[in-house]
């Protein structure tokens, strides 16, 4: 089957292992997106906020006859979605959640109103400034941001202040003490959970993790399955959450993605292309829950020589 996999960058090792199964179509804006030279054909494409990206992404599907679309740029999801229909009509699935699911995942105040209508333990959360009673330190963050850009610790009135009026659509949060998780999960088409991998974020730089281990945690995959039923996602999603020192689980984030510390659950034995497969063929996935091994993934740099 043929693969088409949007904003590569440098996703090299997600690549590597979904080769298993597909040939990969790559498209990015870049040129000199490292992942650009592992995939089997790769297509440069307009900015995303291009009016004319969509037909582009619609061409590469008709050139190369693309059995999944599987985009990794939170910014092209709803532009993707908004084709979703056509893309099915010409044969193309589109490996995201509806825009339903996009606006829970994409609204950082959203996902907190998401959380507490579900009865699902999350750290108190304001946007408006009258009525933020948190103690501090606190966080400041956009709600609407990507990764950890333009995230800061408060720690009095004049650093809350500072950056209240600087962040643009601002949510305030109370700090959370305890090891930090990110659960790589995969939904089948009824948004009923089939794999959650729990694991440990130990160093993260700019965002992303460099070194992180898998943890067979069933209490952190039981409630991350009651979350991912209740939002009803499908396909790919990473959810990340605290395991307080008093041993309480607050899930902070949502997001409708491969996550990029994913090729860990892959090593430890979930065959996300396999997974891809069963959906789209309306076969029945494996339940995979706690099925994977205990791992730890050490992540480097590596350079390409042009």
């Amino acid at each position: 089957m043929k693969l088409l996999i949007t904003a590569i960058g440098k996703r090299v090792q997600l690549i590597k292992y979904l080769k298993k199964h597909f040939t990969i179509v790559g498209a990015d804006c870049s040129m000199l997106a490292p992942a650009s030279f592992h995939v089997d054909r790769f297509c440069p494409v307009s900015p995303c906020n291009n009016p004319g990206y969509v037909e582009e992404i619609m061409d590469i599907c008709r050139k190369y006859e693309i059995d999944i679309i599987l985009p990794l740029y939170e910014k092209e999801f709803y532009i993707l979605d908004s084709a979703r229909d056509e893309f099915l009509k010409n044969g193309n699935f589109l490996m995201l959640s509806d825009r339903r699911v996009l606006d829970i995942c994409s609204d950082k105040w959203e996902t907190y109103q998401f959380f507490t209508r579900n009865n699902i333990s999350t750290p108190k959360s304001f946007i408006n400034r009258a009525e933020c009673n948190i103690k501090f330190p606190m966080f400041i963050k956009p709600r609407r941001g990507m990764g950890s850009c333009n995230s800061y610790e408060l720690n009095d009135m004049e650093e809350f202040n500072f950056y209240y009026e600087r962040i643009p659509e601002p949510i305030v949060q109370e700090k959370l003490s305890g090891v930090e998780y990110t659960m790589d999960c995969i939904s089948d088409l009824q948004g009923k959970a089939v794999s959650v991998v729990p694991r440990e974020r130990i160093e993260v730089r700019a965002g992303e993790v460099t070194k992180t281990r898998t943890v067979k945690d069933m209490e952190l995959i039981e409630q991350t399955v009651f979350l991912l039923n209740k939002l009803g996602s499908i396909g790919p999603a990473t959810v990340q959450c605290f395991k307080t020192v008093e041993g309480e689980i607050k899930f902070t984030e949502i997001n409708a993605r491969v996550g990029g510390g994913v090729p860990l659950a892959m090593e430890a034995g979930i065959d996300y292309g396999k997974l891809f497969i069963d959906l789209i063929n309306g076969s029945k996935p494996e339940l995979l829950l706690g099925n994977f091994k205990e791992l730890t993934m050490l992540r480097y740099d590596e350079a390409v020589f042009l």
